[in-house]
């Protein structure tokens, strides 16, 4: 930690620097590191050399490596929103699910009755679930 924090001291900006010390800090391999952010090896050490990456990246390797860097970087936080995510091509209405929208606030059971029935519920809605997945998985292994 302490060499972390002489590299943001040293170098008050250089989030190359201070990437570097966190995932030697944390003991993950770079080449793992580099999968699962989705880049080469070559791509992440270049990235040590940068001054100024993006924090969206910042905050995505902090995942990977389970390392919060609202130590070095104080304005960063859980808060922070994160780079908005790419479009995507749109979805055939069939498709969608009850999830997909907005979330809905559902009342919660207030005695055991209400809460085997829900139950049930969610257990017909899970079998149904995967009736409808194990057809759909007989129709594209049968293409």
């Amino acid at each position: 930690m302490e060499t972390m924090q002489r590299a943001v001291m040293k170098n008050n900006t250089h989030r190359g620097e201070i990437i570097r010390e966190a995932i030697k800090a944390s003991g993950v391999a770079i080449g793992v590191v580099a999968d699962k952010l989705g880049i080469s090896r070559k791509t992440l050490y270049n990235k040590f050399k940068e001054s100024s990456i993006p924090f969206s990246f910042i905050l995505r390797l902090g995942e990977v490596i389970h390392h919060d860097f609202s130590q070095e970087f104080p304005h960063l936080s859980k808060s922070v929103k994160k780079e908005p995510a790419m479009p995507q091509s749109p979805v055939h209405t069939n498709l969608l699910l009850p999830f997909d929208g907005e979330p809905i606030e559902t009342p919660k059971p207030n005695n055991l009755k209400e809460c085997e029935a829900e139950l049930v519920t969610l257990q017909r809605k899970y079998i149904a679930l995967l009736e409808k997945f194990n057809e759909l998985l007989l129709k594209t292994s049968a293409n």
